[in-house]
């Protein structure tokens, strides 16, 4: 793995999108900034000056918690804007058909970005929903095992406490020394860890609390190897790390764009691996689901489908309830 941009690649994005830059000398485009960035970069600190003007910061203001929230730059809140203006100048089911192809042109270019398929990944709005939604939806009895990660987020942690009250489940708990010698030491740790009824494996990439990285791979493996559903929260890899989440084989995935990608807020994605998609529970229905027991969405977009419907779909009918195993009662997934 490796960072995805360089400082410098990361101003010249800005040069390759659409919008108006924030720039004291009143660049009108991106074509009048390009001539602009070329020579800051070779300029020292009049880089960081263009860098810094991007963003509506306050004077004196240096934000430093990447891990919680990002400030977006102005080429994103300008488009965010634009795209709201447009829907409360026509809410119509006419106007709002267009952002269809918008959600599926973003769905396949962050599943290109992360090397799976786009039918394996649902737009949410935020890593934690995308977190619940693995916590509610995988089926779990009393007796059952979930082993985590001790510095989780919370709606990877206590989450799972939550579910377990009313469900009976176990959940354990794995520490990992901030020195390390290396993966092979915390690989051991969680392996200890695991029993013939552990049933899910439930870590974070990178914590947010000591910086450790998890070996994402090795932990797939071992829980596959016996059987094991493996889900890993990436709030702090997605937009900072270059990821393959196919070679890295988990179950599920979950990230933020407000974090990392400094994108608008509200914005995130729920990757669930083809092969388990059916396993996973809906815990919120609405008339994107359709109005069966099983799903009209195809794919991990049932996510979005069934919690908020499609743009231009009617907004009448309510869905069937389901009970039973999610396989059973339905052929193509989608969870939310």
């Amino acid at each position: 793995m490796h960072t995805i941009n360089t400082r410098r690649s990361f101003l010249r994005g800005f040069a390759g999108t659409a919008g108006v830059t924030y720039l004291s000398s009143a660049a009108a485009s991106t074509r009048e900034l390009s001539p602009l960035l070329a020579a800051a970069v070779s300029s020292g600190e009049s880089y960081w000056n263009l860098v810094k003007e991007q963003f509506p910061l306050r004077q004196g203001a240096v934000p430093m918690n990447a891990a919680n929230l990002c400030p977006s730059p102005r080429v994103v809140w300008e488009k965010v804007a634009e795209l709201t203006r447009d829907l409360d100048s026509d809410v119509s089911f006419q106007n709002r058909k267009k952002f269809d192809t918008t959600l599926e042109e973003s769905r396949r270019k962050v599943a290109e970005q992360l090397g799976v398929s786009p039918e394996e990944i649902a737009l949410v709005r935020n890593t934690s929903e995308a977190n619940n939604t693995i916590n509610n939806g995988i089926a779990l009895k009393s007796g059952d095992e979930v082993v985590l990660f001790s510095e989780n987020h919370p709606t990877n942690n206590v989450a799972w406490d939550v579910r377990a009250a009313r469900f009976g489940f176990t959940v354990k708990r794995v520490s990992v020394p901030h020195t390390v010698k290396d993966a092979g030491e915390i690989l051991k740790l969680f392996e200890e860890s695991l029993t013939p009824r552990t049933r899910v494996l439930s870590v974070t990439h990178v914590s947010n609390v000591s910086g450790i990285r998890l070996p994402g791979r090795e932990l797939s493996q071992m829980a596959h190897q016996r059987g094991i559903y493996f889900h890993l929260d990436g709030a702090q890899t997605w937009g900072c790390l270059k990821l393959n989440l196919a070679e890295i084989g988990c179950d599920s995935y979950s990230g933020s764009v407000h974090k990392w990608f400094m994108g608008p807020k509200e914005a995130g994605i729920l990757y669930i691996r083809q092969e388990r998609i059916a396993e996973v529970w809906p815990h919120t229905i609405a008339p994107g689901w359709g109005n069966k027991v099983e799903t009209e969405a195809q794919g991990a977009d049932g996510a979005v489908d069934g919690a908020e419907g499609r743009a231009s779909e009617d907004q009448g009918g309510e869905p069937g309830d389901a009970h039973g195993p999610p396989a059973k009662r339905r052929g193509r997934g989608g969870a939310l």
